[in-house]
């Protein structure tokens, strides 16, 4: 007996660029709305304009992913066949997300509006992060399924996904972004240094693991990739202190530039050392400039054995990173 065998049709570059274009209206909207919960605290609706947009986004996102042959009419064979690989997950998280518009506004309506860190953790905002995410990676899926050639025009879908993606991770982690707090300025942060050394950790990992996501899809990395992570981590969510140590977060992409040339190199020399490269590598370069940007500012008040901790122990963290996905050498039994 011979089975038929079902070969899930490809997406196009101009369709993946509609797509990661969607996502930026999403992700824009996802920070209007956060402007207001910080600027405008007398909030009681669901129905704002910055809701408008945000949810003007998800539907020009979702109209994007609709596979097309649901457009074109009555659609022939297997319900799988119909969706381009790569665009399973976004249909599910546009599914979910609208799911959770719904809960989101009874939420709403019974509790009233959340404001500070209960908005960020609120369950029917962490079910619209989790569907947006599925819903923004579309195009870096669609790419790795096709196997897209290294291009300018054909990365810069992966590059856009990744931008918004990455934002959106850093929105919901604004409480710890050493970014926006430059924490190494104030030795009575918060918390104390403890807490500030959280904040680069954890956005160490943020950055680091976007980076080796895409190496992980595509098998290389997309000119570029590092810079537009970075700016993504740290320049968008300036918008909930007015952009107040803009400093400390325009310094890093000098760090990033940099991190990219070097990880090219290594790329084009020896493929196989390239997640370690991105995780031993980025780090220091983009906690140096950082802290050059702090120094420049706001001046940094860390001894010495403080900010250049940092740096080492990032760097530490993200070459474990790295190492948990290079390639092994170990012949084969």
């Amino acid at each position: 007996m011979v089975l038929a065998v079902s070969h899930r049709p490809q997406s196009t570059t101009r369709r993946d660029l509609a797509a990661a274009l969607a996502t930026l209206w999403l992700t824009s909207g996802l920070y209007l709305d956060g402007w207001a919960h910080s600027h405008v605290p007398e909030l009681e609706t669901f129905f704002t304009p910055w809701h408008g947009v945000l949810y003007s986004g998800y539907a020009a996102l979702a109209i994007a992913i609709v596979p097309s042959v649901l457009w074109r009419g009555r659609p022939a064979g297997p319900v799988r066949d119909w969706v381009p690989a790569g665009y399973g997950l976004g249909l599910l998280g546009a599914v979910l997300f609208a799911v959770g518009g719904v809960v989101d506004m009874t939420w709403h309506t019974l509790f009233g509006v959340e404001v500070s860190l209960e908005a960020l953790l609120s369950p029917p905002h962490l079910l619209l992060l989790t569907a947006g995410t599925l819903m923004i990676t579309t195009p870096v899926r669609a790419a790795a399924a096709r196997r897209a050639a290294p291009s300018l025009a054909g990365d810069l879908p992966v590059l856009l996904s990744l931008l918004s993606a990455v934002g959106v991770a850093a929105f919901f982690l604004n409480y710890l972004s050493p970014f926006t707090d430059a924490p190494a300025a104030f030795n009575g942060f918060r918390n104390g240094q403890a807490f500030g050394l959280a904040q680069y950790l954890a956005f160490t990992v943020l950055v680091v693991t976007a980076c080796l996501f895409a190496w992980t899809r595509l098998g290389r990395v997309p000119a570029g990739l590092v810079t537009v992570v970075v700016a993504a981590a740290s320049i968008p969510d300036g918008v909930f202190n007015d952009f107040a140590h803009l400093a400390a977060q325009l310094w890093p992409l000098l760090g990033a530039v940099l991190a990219d040339l070097a990880v090219q190199w290594v790329a084009a020399q020896r493929p196989d050392l390239v997640p370690v490269t991105l995780g031993a590598l980025v780090p220091p370069l983009i906690w140096s400039t950082h802290l050059i940007g702090v120094q420049l500012s706001l001046g940094v008040a860390w001894t010495e054995e403080l900010w250049s901790g940092v740096v080492v122990l990032t760097a530490l963290a993200g070459a474990a990173l790295g190492g948990l996905l290079a390639p092994s050498t170990r012949p084969a039994a």
